[in-house]
């Protein structure tokens, strides 16, 4: 999907910038047939007016677009829930949108922003060559990344998640607790820089702490088939724990075990990014690495804000928060230690 500018409408139409904006706003004189030519233009191309460049306005929206893969995931939904209630309390309102993990469909989201009045934006990228993701920067949007980054875009400040403490901790629990073999599910698919740092952090640490032999690592895409299909190669794998990179695997994970009779932290142990409170409602309850989620949604908004009322343009600042391993009852003693 191509952004076009005012400028390459006026290039098309071969008329200046100027009249080109003046009869979108139904000002100056011009002939109806320049008038005509330029609107067909407009359609032709696709031009979304950007309301910041347009001098209509006079103030702050005070709306902020956010932008997240899949708000039922419940990361995402947490993550949404921390930064509206942040931006409400700093007396923004949000727009809120979901790219499914689709580069097309995240920027045909971006257009509808650019169609608004907004001040600035979080998003949760998806995909390395997004062109809603750099109209967004060519157009000086005040722009922060949480969750994710992206590779060759870093000029756009960011809050993600350091990986390596929370992994290392789990991975070291695991090893005292007699574990050898631990499966990890990765997903190359997604084009994240964060989650694939995720698998090089673990294929690090299991082998220091575990061995050579120690990593188990299938990948997979984000389709319920294919998660099917990469958890029942791990458990071929004689893995006795398993480390999932995305909460639905892990949710995933417990359903095919409970279909199999198998018990979760007796049979197989279980650990999973991030804390959703589903994790706690179950029995036994699982054992997470802590993104902070609630900490990264704080964090996005207090770097946008200070974007949105910054006088000139700031330096971009990437945060890593460090993620923290908690231990819960899905992880037990391995089978063979007993």
């Amino acid at each position: 999907m191509a952004f076009a500018t005012i400028r390459d409408v006026a290039q098309k139409a071969g008329v200046s910038i100027t009249a080109v904006s003046q009869i979108l706003h139904g000002k100056g004189r011009f002939s109806d047939e320049t008038k005509a030519l330029v609107r067909k233009t407009v359609d032709e191309l696709g031009y979304v007016p950007d309301s910041r460049a347009q001098g209509i306005r006079l103030s702050e929206s005070r709306t902020v677009g956010l932008l997240v893969p899949d708000i039922r995931n419940p990361f995402f939904a947490d993550l949404v829930s921390s930064m509206e209630e942040q931006l409400y309390e700093k007396g923004y309102s949000t727009l809120i949108g979901t790219s499914a993990e689709d580069v097309q469909r995240q920027d045909a989201f971006i257009t509808t922003l650019l169609g608004q009045r907004i001040d600035g934006a979080i998003v949760v990228p998806e995909g390395a060559d997004s062109p809603g993701i750099r109209s967004l920067i060519d157009r000086d949007l005040p722009l922060v990344f949480v969750d994710r980054t992206v590779e060759g875009l870093d000029t756009v400040p960011s809050v993600v998640s350091d990986p390596y403490p929370g992994i290392e901790s789990a991975v070291d629990t695991l090893r005292q607790l007699g574990h050898r073999r631990v499966g990890f599910v990765a997903h190359s698919s997604l084009g994240s820089v964060n989650v694939n740092e995720r698998e090089t952090a673990f294929r690090a640490i299991a082998g220091e702490l575990l061995g050579e032999d120690g990593a188990v690592v299938v990948d997979c895409d984000n389709s319920s088939r294919s998660r099917k299909d990469a958890l029942m190669a791990l458990l071929a794998e004689d893995a006795t724990a398993m480390l999932c990179a995305y909460s639905p695997d892990a949710i995933a994970l417990i359903g095919l075990l409970h279909d199999r009779g198998m018990d979760v932290g007796e049979d197989l142990s279980v650990v999973s990014f991030d804390d959703i409170d589903a994790f706690r409602l179950m029995s036994p309850q699982v054992a997470i690495i802590s993104q902070q989620t609630a900490d990264m949604g704080r964090q996005g908004v207090e770097m946008l804000l200070a974007r949105i009322g910054a006088k000139r343009k700031r330096r971009a600042e990437n945060r890593r928060i460090p993620t923290v391993f908690v231990q819960r009852g899905s992880v037990g003693v391995a089978p063979q230690a007993r």
